[in-house]
């Protein structure tokens, strides 16, 4: 792969982390974010597929609370007639 055009900030920026890190080479620093970046995007989702997934089982439980509770009135009236 060929060279990657970045500002002086962000060349200083790459620097400073380097050490910060103690990664040996600027293209090390630039694996390691590439690393974490694609660890908080696959992490954001799992959380919105884990959140879709709460609320549709939230969503078939009032459902289903519902149809029992349909149920129990009838029953109810039913016996309330007896």
């Amino acid at each position: 792969m060929g060279a990657i055009a970045v500002s002086k900030k962000e060349e200083q920026q790459i620097e400073r982390l380097r050490k910060e890190l103690r990664i040996p080479t600027k293209a090390g620093v630039l694996r390691m974010a590439l690393k974490t970046l694609e660890h908080q995007t696959a992490e954001e989702r799992r959380r919105l597929e884990i959140h879709e997934s709460v609320r549709r089982c939230a969503a078939a439980d009032q459902r289903e609370h519902r149809e029992l509770a349909q149920t129990a009135v009838g029953r109810r009236l039913l016996d309330d007639s007896c």
